[in-house]
């Protein structure tokens, strides 16, 4: 298991934050800064496959202001981590 955070909607990884862990309101309210969840909100409503697909849809693109990590591409990062594009 990797430390710090893995997004389950966009597998972002940042070792530096503290883990997601589900259940566990560790992210409640926090934003994901590549796909722009907010955990405890968008995910009160939507399971985070169909927040994935829904920024799949919408591009897998960077959300926050922050520039992106060098060579970001959403849909690499997502298969990086196991997660489904589709």
């Amino acid at each position: 298991m990797k430390l710090g955070f893995t997004c389950p909607v966009c597998g972002f990884h940042a070792p530096t934050l503290p883990p997601f862990e589900h259940g566990q309101n560790k992210w409640y309210q926090e934003i994901c800064p590549s796909c722009g969840t907010q955990f405890g909100y968008d995910d009160g409503a939507l399971t985070h496959h169909a927040l994935r697909l829904r920024w799949i849809e919408s591009g897998a693109k960077w959300w926050a202001p922050d520039p992106a990590p060098n060579g970001f591409d959403g849909l690499q990062q997502l298969r990086d981590a196991g997660l489904s594009t589709e």
